[in-house]
């Protein structure tokens, strides 16, 4: 491997047990999320109504099971109005992946008698109670996460996990601070046709503010040329903010602004800020009009390009009623990037580099 490349793993997080203990920081806790169908094998898109969105709420708390492992959260999933009615249960073992570098290994075991299990979370005092007789493994259902900066991304490992029905089942999750994003899609057997996909978002983002993923190239010489990728980073556009550290050590965040910043009622405009951690004042940003949908930074030695990473509703709606494919559209992934207009960046004094800003 060369220097390079060894110090662009390095920065990407090289996955230890820091890795373990930082993914169940992230995932513990309540998500309240909104839901909506994009495909469905029985009901087309555009006949379901604004109210089949779905109010979702996630709850993972770590729970002490010695027997099952040193990292496990109970996790439950409910209709945010009806908590008793439980659509998933599970506990989730986190383990560092094999080989290591893989990321984080979440293994999934159901209940056998899910009611007697139902809020564990809140009912510490049944754990002595349960052993490894009263939970089934899920082994092809398995989610390998990679580490970007403070986010975790993962997904499912081919056409091996099964639902209840018999169905593929595949499985993407992006988890950061701020960030509860996922995507579930169940493919028939026999021809792999998608019967049913849904993405989920968080609750209070869904109508107001998108999801980005900023793409991230650094290089040690300055010379622009030199740009090798360094990092991927979903950030939403509302003070979403995501952290990551540089070959050389230096640890950088970044943050998207638009509708919610301050200084700028009176344009609409999208916003991106550099700074070093904990500091209060930035040393780079830019800012795009917003209807231009991406934004882009470049020092020379780093360059920053954000787009919008799930299309919108109109969208999928438009897809389905040309009668095209939904299969290949990778929900979490997506990277659409237009070609900026009304380009703009603004200088922190005492800044000396030349952004050398540019239209992709």
């Amino acid at each position: 491997m060369t220097a390079l490349a060894l110090a662009l793993a390095l920065a990407a997080g090289a996955t230890t047990g820091t890795d373990v203990d930082s993914l169940e920081h992230l995932w513990a806790g309540t998500r309240d999320t909104s839901e909506q169908v994009v495909v469905s094998s029985e009901v087309g898109i555009n006949s379901w109504p604004e109210s089949s969105e779905r109010r979702v709420r996630a709850v993972g708390a770590p729970v002490e099971l010695p027997w099952l492992g040193s990292h496990v959260l109970y996790f439950e999933e409910f209709l945010h109005d009806d908590p008793d009615n439980l659509r998933r249960q599970m506990l989730i073992k986190l383990e560092p992946g094999e080989p290591p570098a893989h990321g984080v290994r979440a293994r999934f075991y159901t209940f056998n008698r899910p009611r007697a299990w139902v809020h564990l979370n809140l009912r510490p005092n049944l754990l002595p109670s349960l052993t490894s007789a009263d939970v089934a493994t899920m082994p092809a259902c398995d989610l390998l996460l990679t580490r970007e900066g403070d986010q975790f991304r993962g997904s499912t490992s081919g056409r091996r996990c099964l639902d209840d029905s018999g169905r593929y089942l595949e499985y993407q999750l992006l988890i950061g601070e701020d960030l509860y994003w996922y995507r579930r899609r169940l493919l028939r057997k026999s021809d792999g046709e998608v019967q049913e996909e849904v993405i989920g978002f968080n609750w209070f983002e869904l109508n107001t503010t998108q999801l980005f993923t900023c793409r991230i190239d650094w290089t040690g010489t300055g010379n622009p040329q030199n740009l090798h990728p360094l990092i991927r980073l979903d950030i939403r556009d509302q003070g979403g903010h995501g952290r990551f550290v540089t070959p050389d050590g230096r640890k950088l965040e970044i943050t998207l602004h638009s509708d919610d910043w301050p200084f700028a009622i009176e344009r609409d405009a999208l916003i991106l800020v550099l700074q070093d951690q904990g500091a209060e004042v930035p040393f780079a940003t830019a800012w795009s009009s917003i209807d231009t949908e991406a934004i882009s930074l470049n020092l020379n030695w780093l360059r920053i390009r954000c787009g919008p990473t799930a299309p919108d509703l109109d969208e999928l709606q438009a897809r389905s009623v040309l009668g095209l494919p939904h299969q290949n559209a990778n929900i979490l992934q997506q990277h659409r990037v237009e070609t900026l207009r009304d380009f703009h960046h603004q200088e922190v004094p005492g800044v000396v580099q030349d952004f050398g800003l540019e239209a992709r």
